[in-house]
Formats: structure tokens, C-alpha cells, sequence
């Protein structure tokens, strides 16, 4: 028959006719009826089900001939009884001399049990030839009917990221909290109205399972996007409302370290105990896929440490590492060293290279190297996609280190002078400022020991932790930088470049702290407040846990707010709006957790107001890790940012009325749970009483304390007294 237009005005008569002409049945035409079928009256046809639900596919079987076939069949048929009743045919090749075609076709009795054996029995290993492949017969039916040209399709599994940040929608602003103690591992969001967590995921459906979400570390992404937890075969990465796994990276050993690149766009994992190629693995996030294996390399970044020994660039298009006198740059889309003036990869070289930092928001970098006979020690600024030196400046008999702002507008080396004794004789402040022309600086001379320099966020100030040469007389000191200074050379060095405008570098504070123990000075996010913390660190002397809360204003006014205490704490950090602070008594993670002992009595965290508030406290056992969930960075430009930031109050009016009507919600839920206790409670006595009267009257106790008392001759007897407290005079004017 043609196409189905050729014949729209037939009658269905003319077409039966017409199909039995063709085939050739001209006597079975003639007892056709005469009268015309009604079309629109018949009813529709019944159509089959041809799904067979019950009926598989088993492919990939080793073809045999009649010596194997029995014995092959009572093997496969034994395996797919444990599934259910069935019945199995394994049919012949006819064109193949007495071999069988290595697929099986089974039918079961039960739907279920057809359906559990596609799922479990799929990708089964009868022996190292040989996996099973099993599919539905409907499954078989698509594949035998695909078209065979080639249609290209996207089969790469991507991440899609349209979910993992539904937690920053949250109405409350609350913010979560991830913990890690015991065997647990949970995330809980923190209300500021309640000022307690309240359980957001806690791995139930995991444990239902019989799994424990992670059995080592775990930790947040960068960017808050994931968690990340860390197991024996490798790596999994946790993401969405409900922490569906994302993807698994394999990388063998329990002791492994991580390191995510700043836009999460890879995961660095290093195993300490593999001493082969295979020790340090990076995995592309997106895909899954190991884009990059090598040894441990020589050195990492700072002395003394295990981890990490390479540096990402803030935007994830460099990562670098290096050795005694180079540092290797690789280009993360091709993995190959950066490129020289002759278009060869070449690495970046340095004599007697002690360390490097990149700038946070620039591909710069920031290299130390150490002075060596006659060879001062330098400090140099080099742009590494040019391959270009923005500036160095060198040094004698010196020690020096260095500290780059958040905004890598500045970046601090203090350098301490030694003699030839090799004893301190005085630190200078070096304050580069690397975004202005010809990178001029400030100079800080610094009588005392510095024990510390911490650059406020996102601001132009710093503080810095001294003692005097005992480690006595601790101070907090307090520098804001101007903005933009004239310049000048300074006559006796040429290769020094000084702002012209005075102060350049001006102290705005001195605190006298009341002990020496204080440590680390800790900034808010957002700037403006930070917390001067007495941290114990493992494997180090306990510190008395003294807490001082603080804010420097605008117009750097220092302000203490509040000193608290937490015993042994080793942990201090802000949540991602500044609004508080969780300090944390945590242990490392060792098996045996032998060196965790002495933190395990004070084990737990304590969660304050930016203003040094306690609002919530909790002892864990063995606890190893309190981290708020980070957030990305903001989509807002700077200057709508500062535009919020200066009409503040008007924004937060909004807030403050939600806020209310929480603080309302709270207190009418409390009234009410309290109201509900308190009638629980009269309940209670009145049944009591109820059972008294009830008792008293069947043993006539009523009756008999009664008489008693009468017997008694009491008398019941009022007395009303009176008492002036306070007498005032006052005259009232009549006119």
C-alpha cells in the first residue's frame, strides 16, 4: 500500500477490497459485505501489552556448545533462582556449528522478582571473561529499535549547582553549622531568635541503612557548596537540601589530606603513605575525572608543616609548587608549566627560594628568597601571565615574613633584623602597596616582639600582637593605612619608594592585654570587629582560653565589648555575616584518638553574639570539628555593596519587623507551652485532691479531724496591722 493520503476518500469497503486484490485473494473479496462500515461507531481496538515485565534479557554469557551447555545452564539457572521461581531457554546460534549465542532468556513467576534481578544481577562477574548484562524485555525492544545512524548525544554527568545554594534563601538569615563528633556527623541551621541549633540533616536515611555518613574528616567546600567527607576508597562530595551524593573520587588510604581550589572547580587530595606516582591526585569537581597524578613533591609551602604542598591562584587557573630554587607554575586547563618568552614551558627560578604566596586576588606571586654569602635576601613581586617582575627589594642579615591583605591591595613583610649573633635588634613593618604605581611603602619600626599580624578583611587596617624581650607587657597595636599617598624616594635607599604624605601608616590604638597568653587576633568578615583569642593548639601548652571581644570603628575608635572565657579552646571562627562567633574545644583525628586526651574532658563549643554574648553551649564527646558552611562570594559590585553598608538602617528595618514578629512568635509558643504545663500540673492536683477527699470520706478521716479540732477549743482569730513606709511632701501649685 502506498501512503495513507492515496486512499483518505476511500471507503473502508474500497480498501478491503483493494488489500485483497493486491495479495492476490480475489475469491475471499467476494463474501465482503455490501454495507459500509460506521468507522466513527466501532469501538477502539484492544491493544496488547507486549512489556513482558516478567521476561529478561541475560547477555554476555560464555557461548558453548553441547559438551557445556548443561553445565553452563545449571550454573546461570541456580543464579538466577535466588531471585525467585523462573524458567530459562538458551537458545542456538544456527549459523555458528553447535554453539549457543551467550544470551538467556528468562521468564519469572513474579514481577518482583524479575525486577530485583535486573537491578542486583546487572554487571555480576561469573568469572574474569565474563559479566552479566541484564535488561527488561522492554529495555531490549528500545535497543533493538534504535535508528542506525548515529545521533550524538550529552551523556557526560554534570553537576548542576541550581540547588546547592537553596540555603542562603532561607527567611530566618539563618545560618548552619557543621559537626563532627563521636561516630555523628550533622548539619544544623543556628537561629538567632532562639540562639539554638535546631537539627537541619542529620544522615537518618543513611543509618537506616546500616551506614555511617563519614568514618573519617570531613569538612565544607570553599564556597559552602558541598560537604566533603573522606573514607578509605576516596572521596565524596555532598550536595542539595537532602545531601545527595554527588560524586565519589577515588583515591585509596585513609590518611588523606584535601585541598579544594578556591571557585571549587578542583579537589587536590594527597595520601602521605604512598610514595609512588599516585600519591597526589586531582579531580575535576564538575566531572568526576582525575585530571592530574604526581609524586609528593620535595618541599611544602611553609616549613614545619606536612600540608599542603601546593598553591592554587584565586581563580583557579594556576596551581603551584616548588623545590629548593624553582617554583612550578602549571596552567590548570592543560596542566603544563606556564610558558617563558620563547613559548616553552619553563618553571619560575629563585636562588636559595625559602617560600611564595599568591596574591588573593591577583595572579601574583610573592617570593622569599634567603641570603646566601653574598646574595642579600630579596622580596619579589612577579605577575606570573607575563612572566614580569613588579618590584623587589633586598634585605641583609634578616629574618622576614610575610602577610598579604584579603583584597591583595597590600602585603605585609616584617622583617626582623638580626646581628651577627644572630639576635633580634629590631622589626621594621613593611607595608608594599602592590596595586599603585611603582609599588611604593610604608615602613613600621616596632620596638618590641611581634608575635602576630592580621590584616582586617576587606579594609586598609591591621593588628599586630607584641610582648617586650621576656614575653611580658603584651600589647594589641592597632595601624589604619590612608588611601592615596604622594611619593617620594628616601635618599639612603634607592630601593626603597616612601609616601610623601604624613601618616602613611599611623597607629590608631594600643591595648595593653592583661595576659601574654593571647595569640591570634580573628576578624569578622566583614571587618570591623574581631575577637583576640587564647588559643591551645595539639600537641602545644594549654592556654588560660581568655576571649576578649572588640570592634575598631570607622573612624578607628577602639571598642572592648566583652571578655569572656572558654578553657582550652582551639578553635575561634565567624559565621559568614559576622554576626557570631563559635569557639571549640576539638581534637585531631588520629586512630585511637590517643592524642585527643587531653581535650576530651572540655570537649564541645560555645556559639556568641558578635558583641561577646553567650547564646548557646554544648559538651560533645570527642569532639573534631565546628565549621559554619562558607558563602560564595557576593554577586553585588563593590559599590552597591558599600551603598547597603552605609544606608544600613534602612535596609534593616525590613529585618528588624521580621525579626519582631519572630521574637512574638517565640514568646506566644513559650506562653503557651508554659500555660500547657501549668494546666497539666493543676490537673494533676486536683485529681489528687479528688483522691483525698474520696479516701477521707470511705475511712471517715473527714469526719474524725473534724472533732478532733473542735475537741481542740480553737479559735480562729484576724489581726489587721498597718505600717507607713514612706511619706512625701509635695506642693501643688494652684495656679
Amino acid at each position: 500500500m502506498g501512503d495513507y493520503d492515496d486512499y483518505e476518500d476511500q471507503s473502508v469497503l474500497e480498501l478491503a477490497r483493494g488489500m485483497l486484490e493486491d495479495e492476490g485473494e480475489d475469491d475471499v473479496a467476494e463474501f465482503l459485505s455490501d454495507t459500509e462500515v460506521d468507522v466513527d461507531g466501532l469501538e477502539p481496538p484492544i491493544r496488547f501489552d507486549d512489556n513482558f515485565p516478567n521476561t529478561l534479557i541475560v547477555g554476555n554469557l560464555p557461548k558453548v556448545g553441547q559438551a557445556k551447555f548443561q553445565k553452563l545452564k545449571n550454573v546461570v539457572n541456580k543464579t538466577l533462582e535466588k531471585y525467585g521461581e523462573c524458567t530459562m531457554e538458551m537458545p542456538y546460534n544456527p549459523e555458528a556449528e553447535d554453539e549457543t549465542y551467550g544470551v538467556a532468556i528468562v521468564t519469572y513467576k513474579e514481577d518482583s522478582a524479575a525486577k530485583a534481578c535486573a537491578e542486583q544481577l546487572n554487571g555480576f562477574k561469573l568469572d574474569k571473561v565474563h559479566s552479566f548484562r541484564v535488561v527488561s524485555m522492554a529495555k531490549f525492544q528500545e535497543i533493538v529499535s534504535r535508528s542506525d545512524e548515529f545521533q550524538a548525544r550529552h551523556t557526560l554527568t554534570r553537576l548542576h549547582r541550581s540547588n546547592y545554594r537553596d540555603w542562603m534563601f532561607d527567611e530566618k538569615c539563618r545560618e548552619q553549622l557543621l559537626l563532627r563528633y563521636g561516630r555523628e556527623t550533622e548539619v544544623y541551621w543556628f537561629d538567632p531568635q532562639t540562639s539554638a541549633p535546631e537539627i537541619y540533616y542529620d544522615a537518618e536515611d543513611k543509618k537506616q541503612g546500616g551506614k555511617i555518613w563519614c568514618d573519617w574528616t570531613v569538612r565544607w567546600s570553599p564556597q559552602g557548596s558541598f560537604v566533603c567527607t573522606i573514607h578509605n576508597p576516596g572521596i565524596a562530595l555532598w550536595a542539595g537540601p537532602e545531601f545527595k551524593n554527588q560524586k565519589r573520587l577515588e583515591h585509596g588510604g585513609m590518611r588523606k589530606e584535601i585541598d579544594f581550589s578556591p571557585n571549587e572547580q578542583f579537589v587536590l587530595s594527597w595520601n602521605p603513605d604512598d610514595q609512588s606516582e599516585d600519591a597526589v591526585r586531582i579531580h575535576q569537581v564538575m566531572t568526576g575525572k582525575c585530571v592530574r597524578k604526581c609524586r609528593t613533591p620535595q618541599l611544602p609551602l611553609k616549613q614545619g608543616t606536612m600540608f599542603p604542598h601546593f598553591a592554587w591562584s584565586h581563580d583557579d587557573q594556576y596551581l603551584a609548587e616548588m623545590t629548593d630554587s624553582r617554583i612550578l607554575v602549571r596552567s590548570t586547563s592543560t596542566w603544563e608549566l606556564v610558558k617563558d618568552a620563547e613559548g616553552k614551558p619553563a618553571p619560575f627560578k629563585f636562588n636559595n627560594l625559602h617560600s611564595f604566596q599568591w596574591s588573593p586576588k591577583d595572579n601574583i606571586l610573592a617570593v622569599w628568597t634567603l641570603e646566601v654569602d653574598n646574595n642579600p635576601a630579596r622580596l619579589v613581586l612577579v605577575d606570573v601571565a607575563t612572566r614580569k617582575e613588579l618590584t623587589s627589594r633586598s634585605r641583609t642579615q634578616c629574618e622576614a615574613e610575610m602577610y598579604w591583605q584579603s583584597e591583595g591591595e597590600f602585603l605585609c613583610l616584617q622583617v626582623t633584623k638580626l646581628n651577627k649573633q644572630k639576635n633580634r635588634v629590631s622589626i621594621n613593618m613593611e607595608i608594599l602597596r602592590v596595586k599603585e604605581r611603582q609599588v611604593p611603602v610604608d615602613v613600621v619600626t616596632i620596638e618590641d616582639t611581634v608575635k602576630g599580624v592580621f590584616w582586617e578583611t576587606k579594609g586598609r587596617r591591621f593588628a599586630v600582637l607584641t610582648t617586650d624581650a621576656e614575653g611580658a607587657k603584651p600589647k594589641l597595636l592597632l595601624y589604619s593605612l590612608d588611601k592615596k599617598p604622594e611619593l617620594e624616594r628616601k635618599p639612603k635607599d634607592k630601593d626603597l619608594l616612601l609616601s610623601a604624605e604624613a601618616p602613611k601608616c599611623e597607629q590608631v590604638a594600643c591595648f595593653a592585654l592583661p595576659s601574654a597568653s593571647y595569640n591570634e587576633v580573628v576578624w569578622a568578615p566583614e571587618g570591623q570587629y574581631f575577637v583576640i583569642a587564647s588559643k591551645s593548639f595539639p600537641g602545644g601548652a594549654s592556654t588560660s582560653g581568655d576571649i576578649i571581644f572588640a570592634g575598631l570603628t570607622p573612624d578607628n575608635k577602639l571598642e572592648i565589648l566583652n571578655k569572656v572565657h572558654h578553657y582550652m579552646h582551639t578553635d575561634v571562627h565567624w559565621d559568614p555575616s559576622s554576626r557570631f562567633v563559635v569557639t571549640a574545644v576539638t581534637q585531631p583525628m588520629t586512630r585511637g584518638d590517643e592524642s585527643g586526651y587531653k581535650f576530651s574532658t572540655e570537649s564541645g563549643y560555645h556559639v556568641w553574639s558578635f558583641q561577646g554574648r553567650d547564646l548557646y553551649t554544648a559538651q560533645l564527646e570527642k569532639c573534631y570539628l565546628v565549621q559554619w558552611r562558607p558563602h560564595p562570594p557576593s554577586l553585588l559590585p563593590k559599590e552597591q555593596q558599600a551603598d547597603i553598608r552605609k544606608n544600613l538602617k534602612h535596609f534593616s528595618k525590613k529585618y528588624d519587623t521580621l525579626d519582631e514578629k519572630e521574637k512574638d512568635k517565640a514568646k506566644q509558643a513559650f506562653k503557651k507551652k508554659r500555660d500547657a504545663k501549668l494546666k497539666d500540673f493543676k490537673d494533676i492536683l486536683n485529681r489528687l485532691r479528688d483522691y483525698r477527699e474520696e479516701k477521707e470520706e470511705e475511712t471517715g478521716w473527714a469526719e474524725a479531724m473534724e472533732e478532733f479540732l473542735e475537741s481542740q477549743g480553737w479559735e480562729q482569730e484576724e489581726e489587721k496591722m498597718e505600717e507607713v513606709l514612706e511619706v512625701t511632701e509635695e506642693l501643688i501649685s494652684t495656679n
